[in-house]
């Protein structure tokens, strides 16, 4: 008899069932809520086509993407709720790319303004909306003077909010106008240009259009 009280089945009130049923169902809980975690999206604006800086930005500049939820976080703008009235962006905005929160700006508070320029001869053909390009100057010549005028760099990475190419008659670029956004510090000496005698010509410049100056 005393031999069979020694084996006896454990109860679940034992301390050490009623711990371990704990910690599966807490471990359950863990997986669902990591598997919920990973498969959650939320919708965020992505951009339909370039955005730049200077350019009003509505909801018909955008669309919907859906995103990882953990991905997100306040990093990107919520497409749930409708944009600022006169929203822009610091910087250009690739087609398709998501709308990160720190990139929307107030139009009002934008440190430069969209220029259009007149350019000579044809513009390269990788520059379009979006493209970040650098303008020239050369005085133009009357002829009489004997030191040819060296060209001069006036403005520095701008964003292109638009361009317009003009084709000549045997289809060879014959000029362009070209709008792009220029820094307040670069504003005055474009202007001044702009007034002037000048040539203006521009090149795209180097590296990602993303990467411009904020």
């Amino acid at each position: 008899m005393e031999l069979s009280k020694r084996f006896r089945r454990p109860r679940w009130t034992d301390a050490r069932l009623l711990i371990g049923a704990v910690l599966v169902v807490l471990a359950v809980i863990a997986t669902y809520l990591l598997i919920e975690a990973a498969t959650s999206t939320t919708r965020v604006w992505a951009s339909a086509s370039s955005l730049v800086p200077g350019q009003e930005v509505g909801s018909d500049d955008l669309v919907v993407a859906e995103v990882n939820l953990a991905d997100v976080g306040d990093r990107y703008v919520s497409a749930d709720s409708p944009l600022p009235p006169d929203s822009s962006v610091r910087s250009v905005v690739a087609p398709g790319e998501l709308l990160a929160a720190s990139v929307l700006v107030p139009l009002p508070e934008l440190s430069g303004r969209t220029v259009a320029i007149d350019v000579a001869g044809s513009v390269p053909s990788g520059v379009d909306t979006g493209s970040l390009v650098d303008v020239w100057a050369v005085p133009e010549s009357n002829g009489l003077d004997e030191v040819e005028a060296e060209p001069t760099q006036i403005v520095t990475s701008a964003p292109v909010a638009d361009i317009t190419r003009e084709t000549g008659s045997f289809g060879v670029g014959d000029g362009a106008r070209i709008e792009v956004f220029v820094p307040i510090d670069e504003l005055a000496g474009l202007l001044t240009v702009l007034d002037g005698n000048s040539i203006l010509s521009v090149v795209g410049a180097p590296g990602d259009s993303t990467g411009t100056r904020r």
